[in-house]
């Protein structure tokens, strides 16, 4: 026979419980309780104790410079200044993260990253100008005015670089297309008549600012001046027999063999040939002289300039005739 006291819990699973005001309900059996937090401890991977190398550190920061956060971005830049000295070689994995950085959104940051390249080695720069000269080619042309002024800066730093190899690489790899981004942001192209457009009045990418004209014209100045230089054309580390020059056809727009095709210069060639890179620059020479002209009614800064940069070319002229 079953107990008395058993049959007690049986009926109890069968009774409806009786609500009663104030009184908290019970929970039924089926109850799961959902107020705990899971946590994870992944034994293999972490631990206090784990040391990092300097590279890995370095390497980590190094990432940081694609985050979403403009200040990470230059937090990173900035340890990666300070950290320099810890590294045997800087390769080409420090200039593919921090080149693009160059046209990064952030005023904060494009400083942090020129006072970096400033911090660099010139014989570490000098295998990746081409790459970096890109990005500097295209900040020249941004839709933002003051990437466009930022771009001069980091132009003119590698312009005025100490070792010579980095300004010739720019000189000789980029003459063409850096002509290009200046006749589209001074528009040399569009200014064909005789007459003299204020600096400010001319259309295109428009320089909002005199000031902002002044790097632009630094950078222009100092361009011109290393790549119509004749200096510019002796090496010490010649590949060659100097007669040989004697034996070569004329890169001359008079030459008898232009109209072979032999000596057409396309848009991304090297241009190691002071004659050519004239040639390049002679259909920009009306337009640029006027904007010159119009320059130096400014006064001022950017009037010194254009008078440095228009009597170099005047002296550059007299000495080809």
């Amino acid at each position: 026979m079953v107990s008395s006291r058993k049959k007690k819990e049986r009926r109890k699973d069968f009774t409806k419980a009786k609500l009663k005001v104030g009184k908290i309900k019970p929970r039924s059996t089926s109850h799961t309780e959902l107020g705990f937090r899971a946590k994870s401890v992944d034994i293999r991977t972490q631990s206090i104790s784990k040391t990092f190398t300097a590279r890995e550190t370095f390497n980590h920061f190094l990432s940081l410079t694609a985050h979403s956060s403009s200040s990470t971005r230059k937090e990173a830049i900035q340890y990666l200044q300070s950290h320099l000295s810890s590294l045997d070689n800087i390769d080409a994995s420090v200039f593919n993260s921090i080149a693009p950085l160059i046209l990064d959104s952030s005023a904060q940051v494009r400083a942090s990253l020129l006072s970096l390249f400033r911090s660099i080695p010139d014989e570490a720069i000098f295998p990746h100008v081409h790459m970096i000269s890109i990005f500097i080619r295209s900040s020249l042309t941004h839709i933002d005015s003051s990437i466009r002024t930022d771009a001069a800066k980091f132009l003119n730093q590698f312009l005025r670089a100490k070792d010579q190899r980095i300004p010739m690489q720019l000189v000789t790899r980029s003459w063409t297309d850096l002509l290009d981004c200046y006749s589209c942001l001074f528009q040399w192209d569009v200014a064909s008549s005789d007459k003299q457009l204020p600096l400010k009045s001319r259309p295109g990418l428009v320089l909002t600012s005199l000031d902002r004209m002044v790097d632009h014209l630094d950078s222009l100045c100092q361009f011109l001046t290393l790549g119509l230089s004749s200096r510019q054309e002796t090496d010490s580390n010649i590949l060659f027999h100097l007669d040989t020059v004697k034996h070569l056809p004329s890169t001359s727009s008079t030459s008898p063999f232009v109209r072979l095709g032999l000596n057409s210069i396309a848009a991304s060639a090297v241009v190691e040939d002071l004659e050519v890179r004239y040639d390049i620059l002679k259909p920009m020479l009306g337009s640029l002289s006027r904007m010159l002209c119009s320059g130096r009614k400014e006064g001022g800064e950017v009037g010194r300039l254009c008078k440095t940069l228009q009597e170099f070319l005047a002296s550059f002229e007299n000495a080809e005739r």
